[in-house]
This record gives C-alpha cells, sequence and structure tokens, in this order.
C-alpha cells in the first residue's frame, strides 16, 4: 500500500473517531477539511506550494477534531520534508515547529492539569526526538543508497582487473568526444605474447602483468582523456591533440622504448586522428584497428624471417658438424696409414687399397653433400611415368637376381605424364629401391604400385624388411641420419630433395618386422595441358 493510502486510511480514522466519541464541535467541517487533507496529498504534484496547503489543513485539521491521535499525522508530514532537507540544523528547526505547533493546539482543548501538562510535553518531546533520529536514518540510508548506485555505476563501466574504463564505457566517451568536435588522438594497444605467458607465469601472473601495465599507462599519459581496457590484452588511449605529427613522434618513443622498458612488455600500436582521420567514432575506430593489424603484421613477418634465418643457421651448423664428422674418419685413417708408412720407409704398399678406398669415400661424400645443397639446372619436360620405372626394374634386374629379391610393378592401364626431370626421378626410384634391398636381409620382394588420386600421380614402393620404429620415422629425411653401419645419411634427404623440386610429397609408412611404404605423390599433366607443352617445345 503506497504512502498516500496509508494516509488516507489514517485520516478517516481519526475523523471517524472524532466524530464517534464526540471530541469535534462541527462534525461537517472537519469532514470537509479532512477530505481536502486527503486530496491535497493526492494531487500535491498538480498544486503549487502543497506543502503549505498539507501544513495548514492539518492544523485545522488536528484543531477541530481535538484528538492526540494526529501525532503520527505529523510525524508523517515531517518525514516527507525531511527527504528534501540536507541539513540537520534545518531539519531541527522544522521538527521544533512541528512540535510546538502539535503542543499549543492540544493546550487549545486538554483539561489543565498537571499530567496533563506534562503528557503534552513529553508527546511533543518524544516527537522532536523521534523525528531527528529519523531525519539522521532517511539520509543515512540514502547515503549507503547512494553509495551502492555509485559503485554499481563504477562496476559496470570499469574494468575489475585494472580499474580502467571498459569497452563499452570507452566508445560511450569517445562518442561524446567526437561529438563536442574536439580534436583526438586514439591510440590501440595490444600486448605481445601476453596469452603465451599463462603457460609460464599462470594467470595471476599475467594479471599482475596487466595490473602494472594500466598503472604505467596513467603515469605515461596523467592529461589523458580516456585510458581504457579495450579488451584482453588491448588497451586504447585517447589524448587532446592538435597537432598529427608530433604525437606519432611521440608515441614512437615512449611506446618502444619507454613502455617495454618500464614493463617488461613489447607491444603494438595504432594511431588515429580526428577530424583528419575520420568524422565519427566508427571511422576513427576502424583507421586505429587497421594501423594496429598492421603494424603486428610487420612486426609478425620480422619475427618469421628472425625464425626463418635462425633455422637456416641451426641447418648450416647441422649440415657443417655432420659434414665434419663424415669426412674426420677417414682423414683419420689415411693419417694413421701414413704415419705407419713413415715408420716402415714410406712403403704405403700394404695400405694403398685402402688410403685409396678412404680418399673415395670421401669424394664420394662430398659429392653427394654438394648435389644435396648446391641448386642444380634441371630439365623438366613432359614425360610418361611408367617407362622410368620400368627402366629403373630392368638397372636393378642382375642386382635383384643376385640377392634373391623380386620386384612387383602394379599400374593403372592409362599412362601417366608429369613435368619431370629423368633423370633426378630414375635417381630418386633408384635409391629407394636400392633402400629396399638393404632393408631385407634375408630374400624378399619389393611392390611398385602406380595410380592416380586427385589429379595427381601416386608412387608406392613398399618392401618386407624389418622396418623403421615409430620413433625414427621424424628423422630419416634429416641430412645424415642414418641407421646404416655404413652410409653417409643423404640418400633419404636427397630423395626428398628431389621430390620437392618437382611439386611433389613424399611420405613414409611402416611396421617392425613387416616392411616399410615410401608414397611419392607428383601432379599430373593432363592431356590439354600435354598439348599445349608439345607445341611450346
Amino acid at each position: 500500500m503506497s504512502y498516500n493510502w496509508i494516509l488516507f486510511v489514517y485520516t478517516t480514522v481519526v475523523c471517524a473517531s472524532s466524530i464517534l466519541f464526540d471530541q469535534t464541535s462541527s462534525p461537517i467541517l472537519l469532514s470537509i477539511i479532512a477530505l481536502l487533507y486527503i486530496i491535497v496529498h493526492f494531487a500535491e504534484k498538480k498544486i503549487v506550494a502543497a506543502t503549505v496547503f498539507q501544513i495548514s489543513l492539518l492544523i485545522a485539521f488536528h484543531l477541530y477534531s481535538q484528538m492526540d491521535w494526529c501525532l503520527p499525522l505529523y510525524l508523517a508530514q515531517m518525514g516527507k520534508q525531511f527527504y528534501k532537507i540536507r541539513n540537520i540544523n534545518s531539519a531541527s528547526a522544522v521538527s521544533l515547529l512541528y512540535t510546538i505547533t502539535y503542543a499549543l493546539i492540544s493546550f487549545t482543548y486538554m483539561p489543565y492539569s498537571i499530567y496533563g501538562m506534562i503528557t503534552i510535553l513529553f508527546s511533543s518531546f518524544s516527537c522532536l526526538i523521534f523525528t531527528i533520529l529519523f531525519f539522521r536514518y532517511i539520509h543515512v540510508m540514502e547515503d549507503q543508497t547512494q553509495l551502492l548506485d555509485n559503485e554499481k555505476k563504477h562496476l559496470s563501466t570499469h574494468d575489475a582487473l585494472t580499474g580502467l574504463c571498459n569497452y563499452e564505457e570507452c566508445h560511450r566517451q569517445l562518442s561524446q568526444l567526437v561529438t563536442a568536435r574536439k580534436p583526438i588522438a586514439l591510440v590501440l594497444i595490444d600486448c605481445k605474447d601476453l596469452k603465451s605467458l599463462n603457460t609460464t607465469n599462470g594467470f595471476i601472473g599475467v594479471n599482475r602483468i596487466l595490473k602494472q601495465a594500466a598503472q604505467q599507462l596513467r603515469m605515461m599519459f596523467p592529461n589523458a582523456l580516456i585510458i581504457s581496457r579495450y579488451g584482453g590484452d588491448e588497451f586504447a588511449i585517447v589524448l587532446q591533440s592538435t597537432d598529427t605529427l608530433q604525437p606519432i613522434e611521440t608515441f614512437s618513443d615512449q611506446f618502444a622504448q619507454e613502455f617495454p622498458k618500464l614493463t617488461g612488455i613489447e607491444i603494438n600500436y595504432g594511431m588515429a586522428f580526428y577530424p583528419n582521420d575520420g568524422s565519427s567514432k566508427d571511422d576513427l575506430i576502424f583507421i586505429a584497428e587497421r594501423n594496429l593489424y598492421t603494424m603486428k603484421r610487420e612486426s609478425w613477418l620480422k619475427r618469421e624471417e628472425h625464425m626463418l634465418r635462425s633455422e637456416k643457421l641451426r641447418v648450416v651448423g647441422e649440415l657443417a658438424s655432420g659434414m665434419a664428422h663424415e669426412i674426420r674418419n677417414p682423414l683419420t685413417t689415411v693419417k694413421g696409414f701414413l704415419q705407419l708408412s713413415k715408420a716402415d720407409n714410406f712403403n704405403v704398399g700394404p695400405w694403398y687399397d685402402l688410403i685409396m678406398d678412404e680418399i673415395t669415400r670421401m669424394s664420394m661424400l662430398t659429392a653427394e653433400f654438394l648435389q644435396f645443397s648446391k641448386p642444380h639446372a634441371t630439365k623438366f619436360k613432359v614425360h610418361p611415368i611408367e617407362p622410368c620405372i620400368q627402366r629403373v626394374i630392368s638397372l636393378l634386374d642382375s642386382e635383384s637376381g643376385r640377392l634373391g629379391h623380386q620386384i612387383h610393378f602394379n599400374a593403372d592401364p592409362q599412362p601417366f605424364h608429369m613435368m619431370m626431370d629423368q633423370d633426378k626421378m630414375l635417381q630418386l626410384l633408384l635409391n629407394l629401391i636400392k633402400n629396399a634391398f638393404e632393408a631385407m636381409t634375408d630374400q624378399g620382394s619389393v611392390s611398385i604400385h602406380l595410380y592416380s588420386s586427385d589429379k595427381n600421380a601416386v608412387i608406392e614402393i613398399a618392401d618386407t624388411g624389418s622396418g623403421i620404429p615409430g620413433t625414427e620415422l621424424d628423422k630419416i629425411f634429416l641430412p645424415f641420419y642414418t641407421t646404416k653401419d655404413s652410409g653417409t645419411g643423404l640418400g633419404l634427404s636427397i630423395c626428398h630433395k628431389i621430390v620437392q623440386d618437382h611439386e611433389g610429397t613424399m611420405e613414409v609408412e611402416s611396421e617392425l618386422d613387416k616392411g616399410t611404404k615410401f608414397i611419392i605423390t607428383v601432379p599430373l599433366v593432363f592431356p590439354d595441358e600435354l598439348h599445349n607443352s608439345i607445341q611450346a617445345y
């Protein structure tokens, strides 16, 4: 039930009681005053000086009703006024005025006696104390409500972690600045690699870094119009700007040098200026985000270039280390034989063949290394694949017969053409099949299957050898890696490079004691492309 309806019920009860107990001298006038009093309360927003009418009608109602029951009406009237009064002294003066009025009217109808006078004075004093306490209670509640409202507003407009404006509040304030047509500079900042720190520092450590970054931004830009946490690891700063070039130079120094030095965080940033870069908030944000993306892309490309350069240096180091190791062994052997020949009056006869074998081995090693590392002039022409495989089988026919191995070739009936260097393709197939022979200690078989798949020719070479352990499969294409007692470890690396030169892929599947399968996929040349190639030649 609302305040006015409670007042209506209570006023009606007091009016009826005064008439019923014969306390009023004019029941009709009392009823009219009560009705007017209620009407003024219900229509107070439409009546000028409604409070004055309410007080006047309350005094008249008390005077004609002649009942102490009017005291709660005085308290209710004071309570309404206390919502508008903020000063305790003013509230005390108002409550004192109401108390005196109540006491004076009560003296007019109460018979004179010591008890009656004390009762009136006690009631008046109690009314005064109650109203002052009520005033304090009202405003304590209002202050707490205002505090909660302010806290709620702050939480809805600020980031809980850093205390900066959040995304929505940043957009709202930025829109106001653009509407006011103030020349401003918007800077969007992205912290590099902050997400990756979660794995090393944990989210608590990353939160501490974000707080430190926010605090540093406040210190670096104390006159900023807006400092906002724009996203997870992004911040936004809005500064008043009258010159475009000066902020660019300043920001470049501060963000590229000062900020990383103070926080340990490298950043990318994008800037946009109003009104030079855009006439609306959305235009300004779009330009800033585009510039931020451009800087992130450049940073990413530099990092990739650095990683690629580091990887090249690592590979060169591994190649040099492997090459040095492979050459050192035969050199040590030759050195030993020469020392022995010196002791035998330089008679190298007994060791001549061994020395020549070691020298031949070094020559083969350097030749293979050059073939692997040095780019060669390739002669790509359109050739069918099947004759190339048949030729390899013919070349290995005598060796397979000597070792007791069998070669099975299975191909689809239609011809397959591709752009190839025949010599390189022969070398590739020879190496793979010879490796298969060496993997089969007992009599075994090598299966070659040629078929097409998605505009590609697929050559599968499978043996029945001992297989390769799963832990070794990722290493077999690395230079100088070998599981053989003899060999340079460059054979499969060269094969892999030949396939790459033919724009193909090379995969391996293996199972211990069951065999290994190499899968080579190379792009095909179709009849219309074949006709164009023939015309070109």
